[in-house]
């Protein structure tokens, strides 16, 4: 029993020596070597050319390649190459990860709701989104205030790219108040020059239409017609009841 105690011990010194010794090889030895591996070498510059051939060109090199942004750029092909990282001329080693910023194709994304913004603040989100405005139509609205956008012709949340042309509609405000065309039929001829007046509208033509079974000056017909609603004051001409025929 003694004998198997003093040969595990043994064997558990021989081990721990062991280990203490490949710890120490590692640290003080291999990798110091591991880390001067690869003498540094000037790094190549890829720019303008396609990443499959400047990922080529890295690769061989025995160096990564990571793209860490798409940028959209009309005057280069997609996938054209248009700045890396670390710059050209940085000293690298191998296994060293270059970044790299390409172009890409048409980009798609969601139209940006416009509606409820100051027309100036609507303009400088087209612009981050590389929208263009194709025109902007004024128009009275009821639930928005003057200068904000009340309509797009694209709905928020379709996906479109750079460049779409966007319709904007403005509030111009509060439409004004609308005048109602008051009924005056059986009134007459002074009482319904009053409700006119009174009413905001203007007095127009009168035709004299002989009719002895009604009382003279009796009004019988009038243009606009009753209920009709302007936004501004218009005249209304009216068909009067006489004995004689005559124009004023």
């Amino acid at each position: 029993m003694r004998i198997r105690m003093r040969n595990f011990v043994r064997f558990l010194i021989v081990i721990i020596i062991f280990t203490i010794v490949v710890v120490i090889v590692m640290d003080k030895i291999v990798m110091p070597l591991y880390i001067r591996h690869g003498e540094k070498f000037i790094l190549m510059d890829v720019r303008q050319k396609q990443f499959g051939e400047a990922k080529a060109i890295l690769a061989m090199n025995g160096l990564e390649v990571e793209v860490i942004d798409t940028v959209d750029n009309s005057d280069l092909l997609p996938g054209t190459v248009v700045d890396q990282q670390p710059p050209p001329g940085y000293d690298v080693k191998k296994g060293r990860v270059i970044r790299l910023v390409v172009t890409g194709g048409e980009k798609y994304f969601q139209m940006p709701n416009l509606v409820g913004k100051v027309l100036k603040a609507a303009g400088l989100e087209m612009v981050h989104y590389k929208l263009v405005v194709d025109s902007v139509i004024y128009q009275y609205s009821t639930d928005k205030p003057k200068g904000v956008v009340s309509e797009q012709s694209v709905p928020q949340g379709v996906m479109i790219s750079s460049n779409e042309l966007i319709v904007l509609t403005v509030s111009k405000g509060q439409p004004p108040r609308q005048l109602e065309v008051p009924d005056l039929f059986g009134l007459n001829l002074e009482g319904a020059k009053r409700a006119i007046r009174k009413s905001g509208f203007r007095m127009g033509m009168i035709r004299y239409i002989p009719n002895p079974e009604l009382t003279p000056y009796t009004v019988i017909g009038q243009e606009p017609k009753k209920g009709e609603l302007r936004d501004k004051p218009v005249t209304i001409d009216l068909e009067v009841t006489t004995t004689d025929v005559k124009q004023e």
